[in-house]
């Protein structure tokens, strides 16, 4: 079944154990970063949500000392037929955690692509009161030029500008969040 699953992308640019080693040691930089610190981790659904999932289970076996807050946000750009939109706030952070004065934010993201969606992130956790916004991604597209958007931490880097699935990113040429879930990641042949 997986290699059927597999048979439909032109490449698998990580496999399910590459993106588990990459993750481990981004937990372990998170730990080392992070330890000690007044911080919050706001994972950006949908898209996030395995990155930050898979992240959070390696820091919990790295370290069981170390307990991160993470809360969630939604922001969307697209429309209804999956074209590109005016940014907008979906979902904001829950009531009890929507002052960040005195925390460093931290966004969690699938991947950073023309960086618009993590600047949008940050000027609103800005507006909330964090006094740092820095963002960790698990994929970084190649760009020219390259696209920051602070990010400190990324796990794939230079990676092909192309349309991406598995680990937070969908395929929606094959069915509504087909594939998020998939623990590789692949280039898909629906975004060609």
């Amino acid at each position: 079944m997986m290699s059927e699953q597999l048979a439909n992308y032109h490449k698998i640019l990580y496999s399910e154990e590459e993106v588990s080693q990459r993750v481990d040691e981004l937990a372990a930089d998170v730990i080392a970063r992070y330890r000690g610190t007044e911080t919050m981790f706001v994972s950006l659904l949908n898209g996030a949500q395995p990155f930050t999932a898979k992240l959070m289970f390696a820091i919990q076996r790295l370290d069981p000392t170390f307990h991160p807050n993470v809360q969630s946000m939604i922001i969307s750009h697209y429309g209804p037929n999956r074209e590109p939109g005016e940014m907008r706030l979906v979902t904001d952070l829950p009531p009890e955690y929507r002052d960040l004065t005195g925390l460093r934010a931290v966004v969690l993201d699938d991947l950073i692509d023309r960086g618009k969606t993590l600047l949008y992130a940050a000027e609103h956790l800005r507006e909330r009161g964090a006094e740092r916004v820095e963002s960790i991604v698990l994929v970084r597209k190649r760009k020219d030029p390259p696209v920051d958007s602070n990010v400190v931490l990324v796990g794939f880097d230079d990676v092909p500008d192309v349309w991406l699935t598995g680990m937070g990113m969908d395929d929606h040429g094959i069915a509504p969040e087909a594939n998020r879930w998939a623990a590789w990641i692949a280039i898909a042949n629906s975004g060609e």
